[in-house]
């Protein structure tokens, strides 16, 4: 079988070398849609990062394809539906749950964006890269005794609540799985909405998460609260967030995701960007969370050692 990996600068080494004992292994740097039509049409297996959308169009090109391997836990740059009714499998880090319990990168992240937001740190910089010297127009908030909200409690949820008991912070969730947890309980969405200074959301997107950050529950939000997502853009409402920044009723929104993030060309006309450009407290980055050194080796070679299980290598 012939695997491409198409995004396979700073691969793992190891996980390069043992899908070659075993396959015909070609490395690639592929840039855009139209690249990746061209060179997939030969392969068996791909192994694909977030550089693009594997959607029906895509697949269609790619006549021998049988595995896609993915990295991830979010598997919305995939049509898994239309993929598997033609015979496909993907292979992904979707319930992997002892083994992602191993990787920190992404609560990490979503630490680092909650104190960029509260504490001002991007806009202070940008002052004094700018020759400015004012502390007055930066003074900000403690995060001890703040109660910060966590819209589920999975494995992330877990790490940032964890993070939060360091910082002597109030810790609220709901989930829709029953858990046990020393953390105050809410049972429902609108209820934690309502009680929480920050609101971290750490649910997969699905069809039904869709939007399920929306309208109704954020017109419960705290006047003058804080949000941030580092799930996946379409589990929130990204217009309404917008709105409610520009109103002033949230203070402040991270996020390192976006809606419609892997169409390049819509980046620089969305609400929540163009805000950021306008000097709102509005912090993003492209989708980094997870792009650590060590957390992409790790899911690298435990993907390829899924992958190679299912054919008792």
């Amino acid at each position: 079988m012939k695997v491409l990996i198409t995004e396979s600068e700073n691969f793992s080494s190891k996980a390069i070398a043992h899908l070659k004992n075993y396959f015909q292994v070609e490395l690639a740097t592929i840039n855009d849609r139209e690249e990746l039509k061209l060179k997939i049409a030969d392969f068996d297996v791909i192994f694909i990062r977030l550089g693009y959308k594997m959607d029906r169009e895509i697949i269609q090109k790619a006549k021998k394809l049988k595995y896609i391997l993915t990295a991830t836990t979010g598997l919305d740059h995939i049509d898994v539906a239309y993929f598997e009714s033609i015979g496909g499998k993907v292979i992904s880090l979707k319930g992997e749950t002892e083994f992602l319990e191993t990787i920190p990168s992404t609560a990490e992240h979503t630490w680092a964006l909650l104190l960029s937001l509260l504490k001002k740190i991007p806009s202070s910089f940008h002052h004094v890269k700018d020759g400015e010297w004012d502390r007055n127009l930066f003074i900000n908030t403690n995060l001890k005794d703040k109660k910060i909200g966590i819209l589920g409690l999975g494995r992330v949820g877990k790490q940032v609540a964890k993070y939060a008991v360091a910082f002597n912070m109030e810790i609220g969730f709901f989930d829709t799985t029953p858990i046990k947890s020393e953390f105050k309980k809410f049972e429902t969405p609108k209820e934690l909405f309502q009680w929480a200074d920050i609101l971290s959301i750490h649910i997969p997107y699905s069809i039904e998460n869709k939007n399920f950050v929306n309208r109704e529950l954020l017109s419960h939000t705290k006047n003058q609260s804080f949000i941030i997502n580092t799930s996946r853009g379409g589990v929130w409402d990204e217009k309404e967030i917008a709105t409610l920044i520009e109103k002033g009723k949230l203070k402040g929104a991270a996020t390192d995701v976006l809606e419609n993030e892997l169409n390049v060309n819509s980046i620089s006309s969305n609400k929540l960007v163009l805000l950021a450009q306008q000097n709102f407290n509005v912090i993003i980055t492209p989708h980094i969370a997870g792009a650590t050194k060590e957390s992409m080796v790790m899911t690298e070679e435990f993907i390829v050692d899924k992958f190679l299980k299912l054919f008792r290598f």
